[in-house]
């Protein structure tokens, strides 16, 4: 197991550590979430460029207050735990919100309100 005490700024801070990165990661998922939709309803409309670059914006803001809150936890801990995986959630949800409206936008999937 990899000692990320230095971290922690304690020895025994590995245990802290590990519930630290479960809570930012939980966080972050947690705020896209309620700020998005999901990837799939994303892949859905992927190529339809309103709603893509609506589906980017909210991305951005859910990115925005995770790290905003990873970075408010890593000070008030004095870690660095949460803000690393604070951004390693955020950079997967980035791609995978990218991957979805790239496949959507491929398969000319534009949603399901056509009147």
């Amino acid at each position: 197991m990899p000692d990320v005490s230095g971290l922690t700024g304690s020895p025994g801070g590995n245990v802290a550590a590990a519930l630290l990165a479960m809570q930012a990661v939980t966080m972050t998922l947690d705020t896209a979430s309620a700020l998005n939709s999901s990837p799939w309803t994303s892949e859905n409309f992927g190529a339809d460029p309103e709603k893509a670059a609506s589906c980017r914006e909210y991305v951005w803001h859910s990115v925005a207050v995770s790290m905003g809150m990873c970075a408010i936890a890593s000070w008030i801990s004095r870690s660095w735990v949460p803000l690393l995986a604070g951004g390693a959630a955020s950079a997967y949800l980035w791609w995978i919100y990218e991957r979805a409206l790239a496949r959507g936008a491929t398969a000319g999937s534009g949603g399901w309100a056509h009147g």
